[in-house]
């Protein structure tokens, strides 16, 4: 496999994944117990309950029935109505930076799993997967292109916006700057390999593309695993399940 180089084969990176993917589940798992600790009205045992947390959630999403559950998910979670509200410029950016996350993130482990059934030809499909991949470029660039929109947006109101430049901290400015760097390295290892969307073979030097794409995973699985769950940036799963809990609103 081409695309692992300095040493980090293709197992290790699948070994690697994994152990990126418990951690995370953990830091959400270790997440709902903290947050169940602001339940009221339960015994002190159950107070730290996974469970019990994730049932309480779930009555309350669905207190008001199913279609006010539906109505909470469309315009608060998905179009981000209360955004909208309060700074179109805002919400420009977040819904670029949330869609283009979320599905870098989907079609990223998809890409993982064609490249195991490629690798090992599970079931005699490794062609097909090959061309499965193939088919993913464009998404990956448009929605690539999306979130390094987004991103762009989110640094330039920290430089030129004063009440923004003032309220941001070190640490809005690592994870943001994060973010925005992951971005830049995967459109710079697909550069150099010649086959981006609107960019084309400009900036192609496939002997160094290899690296920058390694460089890229890594900073990503390491966003993905020692920083979501841990930071501030937990909201992007905290924040929707309290809209869907409190029902929205304006």
């Amino acid at each position: 496999m081409a695309f692992y180089t300095l040493g980090l084969t293709f197992e290790l990176v699948i070994l690697l994944t994994v152990i990126v993917l418990a951690v995370w589940i953990y830091g959400i798992y270790f997440n709902f117990k903290k947050w169940g600790l602001g339940s009221t009205g339960y015994h002190d045992p159950l107070r730290r309950s996974f469970w019990l947390f994730l049932a309480t959630w779930i009555h309350e999403a669905f207190k008001d029935g199913i279609w006010v559950f539906l109505r909470t998910v469309v315009l608060d979670v998905l179009l981000l109505r209360r955004t909208l509200a309060r700074s179109p410029v805002r919400w420009v950016m977040h819904m670029s930076m949330f869609y283009g996350f979320l599905a870098l993130a989907a079609l990223s482990g998809l890409g993982l799993m064609l490249d195991i059934v490629e690798h090992f030809n599970l079931a005699g499909f490794a062609h097909e997967a090959e061309m499965v991949k193939g088919m993913m470029a464009l998404p990956f660039d448009v929605f690539g292109y999306l979130l390094l929109f987004g991103s762009t947006i989110a640094i330039s109101r920290r430089i030129l916006i004063k009440f923004v430049r003032d309220n941001t901290s070190a640490y809005d400015a690592l994870l943001i700057g994060a973010v925005f760097l992951i971005t830049v390295t995967g459109f710079y290892a697909e550069w150099m390999r010649g086959n981006s969307f609107l960019v084309g073979n400009m900036f192609e030097y496939p002997i160094y593309a290899p690296h920058f794409a390694l460089i890229h995973t890594l900073l990503a699985l390491g966003l993905f695993a020692l920083i979501l769950p841990w930071s501030k940036y937990i909201h992007v799963i905290a924040t929707p399940m309290t809209l869907i809990a409190n029902r929205g609103g304006e």
